[in-house]
């Protein structure tokens, strides 16, 4: 087939409009792919979301490369100014743990400012239901895609005292009225966040080992544990080093994710 220039374009929402988006978005992946390195690597060189597509490399030479090609291809296109990775935003969260739970703490209090006439409305509203009204419409907003945040104490016990904050303005509890956080629990029947997010956490780690060995997330986890060259100094919390933090609480057992011969322990333990 000849090729032809287009000049005009079609809707959004034009059944055509579909096509022809995978047809620029492949003819503009042509010119790019030949610059990336042809060997198999663990870790996919390209990640594409609908419209967002993540160029990775090892190098910062290999990432400068396919920039130089997009400037090439799209010079009306390509932004010249470089975003931070931790707040780059992938389907509805920031990258960076810290940064995600800043969003979403933000998010949750407008969400929770939306509320303030069933949360000051006294014995109006039972205090069963404004708890129901909570979790559905508030802590479903704080709590979104917590299952890939990398905690420290610090941070757990920040979110934590959020949310113990929330629930005493949902339940009207102000000063002078005092309440212990061991009885604002009970009384809501919850536990503290930190916990639930602790519980996301491994849901999301077991589910992902209990797929494919090839899809991204578990090459990543085979890349991580690969490369055996560390920086000096302490470390930053990765969602690794959070797992392996968890592990450590637990007395009754041995395990650890500190290797890829622990990896795969645990990913026979989340099979059976």
């Amino acid at each position: 087939m000849e090729p032809f220039t287009t000049n005009i374009g079609t809707p959004q929402g034009d059944s055509l409009s579909p096509v022809l988006f995978i047809v620029y978005l492949e003819h503009a992946l042509r010119d790019i792919r030949p610059v990336q390195n042809d060997k198999q690597e663990l870790v996919p060189t390209e990640i594409i979301y609908a419209d967002n597509i993540d160029f990775i490399g090892k190098k910062d030479a290999d990432v400068n490369s396919i920039e130089k090609t997009l400037k090439n291809t799209l010079p009306e296109s390509v932004r010249k100014d470089s975003e931070d990775w931790k707040t780059t935003k992938k389907v509805g969260s920031l990258l960076g743990s810290k940064e995600d739970i800043e969003h979403r703490k933000h998010l949750s209090k407008i969400a929770f400012n939306k509320l303030t006439n069933i949360w000051k409305s006294g014995n109006k509203t039972k205090q069963k239901t404004k708890i129901k009204l909570y979790n559905s419409l508030v802590k479903s907003v704080l709590l979104y895609n917590c299952g890939t945040w990398a905690l420290t104490k610090t941070d757990e016990d920040r979110l934590d005292s959020f949310h113990r904050k929330q629930l005493r303005n949902t339940l009207g509890i102000r000063y002078p009225t005092i309440i212990s956080n061991a009885s604002l629990y009970k009384k809501c029947r919850k536990a503290p966040l930190s916990m639930q997010v602790l519980e996301a956490r491994w849901r999301l780690f077991g589910h992902v080992l209990r797929r494919d060995r090839n899809i991204p997330a578990n090459k990543a986890m085979l890349f991580y544990f690969s490369d055996n060259k560390r920086a000096r100094g302490r470390p930053p919390t990765t969602l690794p080093i959070t797992l392996n933090n968890d592990l450590e609480k637990l007395v009754a057992t041995k395990l650890e994710l500190t290797t890829q011969t622990d990896l795969d322990t645990l990913r026979l333990i989340a099979e059976d």
